[in-house]
């Protein structure tokens, strides 16, 4: 058995979703308050697999770090990115600022660690019916960053687990 551990980075505007996506993938739990996230917080997450090449169990531990999406903080988030082996990206489907930052935040979070495995989070397709992009504009940016996408739901749960699935075994590939 391989023991791993990996940090991964949540990336986004504010009020898209992050702290609600890593609360609902480690506690299944979603709360309908919003609280902005001060500074950064570590979240763990212990997984069991099978690594995709060589079918060998891993026990990965993700420590995913919840990072504030304020622009007060930009002179900080570098400091946070460091040692980072993945990274996902969140977008608020009814916002089409978040999804135009997606791009930006990257940029940035490459200036700090090589190019790691990065998925998109199309956050909150609850509210399908006030979404203000489109899956052809979600397929251009993820295209565009090279990114597998997901529509997901911290409310619901919709395809949070395969998400953050897909994005370890994205790093799994790596090693």
């Amino acid at each position: 058995m391989t023991e791993m551990v990996k940090k991964i980075c949540m990336l986004g505007n504010p009020a898209v979703g992050k702290t609600s996506l890593v609360a609902n993938y480690v506690y299944n739990v979603f709360k309908d308050t919003y609280l902005s996230t001060i500074g950064a917080k570590p979240t763990k997450k212990q997984l069991h697999l099978n690594h995709p090449v060589n079918d060998l169990p891993v026990d990965l531990t993700m420590i995913i770090w919840d990072i504030a999406g304020h622009n007060t903080f930009q002179d900080i988030h570098k400091t946070y990115y460091r040692g980072a082996e993945g990274a996902i990206i969140v977008c608020d489907i009814t916002s089409r600022e978040s999804l135009k930052a997606i791009p930006n935040w990257l940029t940035t979070f490459y200036e700090v660690v090589d190019v790691v495995p990065v998925v998109l989070f199309a956050n909150k397709s609850d509210l399908m019916d006030q979404a203000a992009i489109t899956e052809e504009d979600l397929k251009e940016v993820a295209d565009a960053i090279e990114s597998p996408f997901f529509f997901t739901s911290a409310k619901t749960g919709e395809h949070v687990e395969t998400a953050f699935g897909e994005l370890a075994v994205d790093i799994l590939r790596m090693q």
